[in-house]
């Protein structure tokens, strides 16, 4: 078992065995408000003015009934004072309805109020690495749980705002520790992260690891190769037992430009996703997040141990759901920009 080779916790060499992996990418995107909107309302015009009545007739004379009087528009009839009644006057028309405004058409609908999808419902941690100095790396979801930089820890611009530069000279030098245990207790779980990969000659430099030992571990590689593959590769191991092994060669992640990878994991299937596209997936693993234990160390950019290669690259807003998210959810998410 690649685990148990001595002085490397996690040889390299034989997690490239298997097939499949996880990114996603796109250089501008569109922002939150607008890809998870609220629906639009209909406007309707109003209708014309209601009829308008027609003057009264004349009153006829009082003398001797009185002569007829002239038709007026809407008139009523007069009774003289003496004689025979006078006519009043004819029946004037009355003024002509108006015709109905037309109907507004009715407005856009965001795509929130078409799915229903709330990109923050089930969140458990999402780091989006704008913290603008420092080591800190703010957990949105719970500040008891915020990941640390570890380096330089500079800030260039990201995807989405800022995001944190790790900047490996092979060997780890800078790198994102994230909490312990973000899989403890969790039969489901979906993660997202936005990867822009600068290097030229890094294979085998992870984008994320978490493990506890050396028996239990889930990891990504986004440009791995070996005899029969190549390209991004995700893998997981339980009791030294591979549960996942999934690997991607497109879209190939280290072109410098950002690209989005995410995957889901439950009972029924693991799925990796790239660019918002499923380039993967396992089904039934038969191992649980919760399985993995209270994983640490967890790290974005480096491996446990101090002498595998390094991620040289950017990093930006890492989501961690509670849930599987659908593959048009992730699809949803991958046009955040």
């Amino acid at each position: 078992m690649f685990l148990a080779v001595p002085g490397r916790q996690f040889a390299l060499r034989t997690w490239f065995c298997l097939s499949g992996c996880l990114t996603a990418c796109s250089l501008q995107m569109p922002s939150e408000s607008d890809v998870f909107g609220s629906a639009g309302s209909a406007s309707e015009a109003s209708g014309g003015t209601s009829a308008g009545a027609g003057p009264l007739g004349d009153s006829g004379s009082e003398e001797n009934g009185g002569a007829e009087s002239p038709a007026g528009a809407g008139g009523i009839m007069n009774t003289g004072a003496s004689g025979s009644a006078g006519k009043g006057g004819a029946t004037g028309t009355g003024g002509t309805t108006g015709s109905s405004g037309a109907t507004g058409a009715s407005g856009a609908i965001g795509v929130s109020g078409a799915t229903g999808f709330d990109p923050a419902a089930g969140l458990i941690s999402y780091f989006t690495f704008d913290d603008p100095s420092g080591s800190v790396a703010s957990n949105a979801k719970d500040s008891s749980k915020n990941a640390k930089c570890v380096g330089t820890c500079t800030r260039p611009a990201g995807q989405l705002g800022l995001a944190f530069a790790i900047r490996n000279n092979v060997s780890p030098t800078d790198w994102v520790e994230l909490p312990t245990g973000v899989f403890s207790g969790r039969s489901a779980v979906t993660l997202s992260v936005w990867l822009r990969d600068l290097s030229t000659a890094r294979n085998v430099a992870p984008l994320f690891h978490f493990s506890l030992g050396e028996s239990e571990a889930i990891f990504l590689i986004p440009d791995d190769k070996n005899g029969f593959a190549t390209g991004a590769h995700l893998r997981g191991v339980h009791t030294g037992t591979p549960f996942v092994d999934l690997w991607s060669a497109t879209p190939v992640l280290t072109d410098k430009v950002w690209h989005h990878l995410a995957f889901s994991w439950n009972s029924a299937s693991i799925d990796l996703y790239i660019d918002g596209e499923s380039v993967g997936s396992t089904a039934n693993p038969k191992v649980l997040p919760s399985q993995l234990g209270a994983t640490s160390p967890n790290y974005l950019g480096r491996l446990p141990d101090d002498t595998s290669l390094a991620l040289f690259g950017e990093v930006d807003d890492l989501r961690i759901y509670d849930r599987v998210l659908s593959a048009a959810q992730v699809a949803l998410l991958y046009k955040v920009r």
